[in-house]
């Protein structure tokens, strides 16, 4: 987890990931563009032709997941494509003992960033294992892995803005349990100043916006939720994940 990182270009969160693989590109490039290779390791199955512009389809778990089409087809060099409006990139750069496969993942969703990431750390696992000729069964995440990318790429510092009543600060912070799971770790936060919001996040987890308002200066309550937002998070990996 040393190279990865997350910025904004254009309005849009772009995540880029490197990983180093002992495969040739042609290799590599097979298991990324052959659908009957990526139902080995990519997170749906994939229909689409090995041209620039032709429709991809997707689906997940027998239903249909959404479509897109081939931005890019370069072989064994450059592959994109797009996914309900997301953009991704692999790109194969040959190395002296196989290759560096850099994917770029481009998204608006940028508080589920540590999600994505966690999701293709698991899904370029299973994609070594794929070219090493082993089982890809991958174990699921529970949360620290998805936790360490929240802090890796700088998801859980929250943000400050001067008001004329006051300065207001704010968390958005993608979670790994449920709403139903998280309600009753966060009753005891309960103050005037202090509202939050549960909603449906990326994946099982719920998404939780948290403000707090009329403050004099903003530096020690962000410190402050910053702390106990990520007590809050260690808390929730001692309860069993989503189904």
């Amino acid at each position: 987890m040393a190279n990865e990182n997350l910025r904004k270009i254009e309005g849009r969160s772009v995540l880029r990931m490197e990983r180093q693989l002992r495969h040739p590109p042609e290799k590599v490039w097979r298991a990324l563009t052959d659908p009957a290779e990526l139902i080995h390791w990519f997170p749906a199955s994939v229909q689409l032709e090995p041209r620039i512009g032709s429709r991809v389809e997707y689906q997940m778990d027998g239903e249909p997941g959404g479509d897109g089409q081939v931005l890019e087809f370069d072989p064994a060099r450059v592959f994109a494509i797009t996914w309900s409006g997301e953009v991704l990139r692999w790109e194969l750069l040959p190395t002296d003992d196989g290759c560096l496969l850099v994917l770029t993942h481009t998204f608006d969703d940028h508080f589920g960033a540590a999600s994505f990431a966690s999701g293709w750390t698991l899904c370029l696992d299973a994609l070594d294992q794929r070219l090493l000729g082993k089982p890809t069964d991958i174990a699921p995440d529970t949360g620290e892995l998805h936790d360490r990318f929240l802090e890796l790429l700088n998801l859980n510092q929250g943000t400050a803005e001067q008001t004329p009543d006051g300065w207001t600060i704010r968390f958005e912070r993608q979670l790994t349990r449920p709403a139903d799971t998280v309600r009753p770790l966060l009753a005891s936060y309960q103050d005037p100043d202090v509202h939050y919001e549960l909603t449906q996040g990326t994946g099982h987890g719920a998404r939780l916006v948290l403000t707090q308002t009329g403050l004099p200066t903003p530096d020690k309550a962000l410190a402050t939720w910053r702390e106990r937002l990520n007590a809050l998070a260690t808390n929730l990996l001692k309860t069993p994940p989503a189904e």
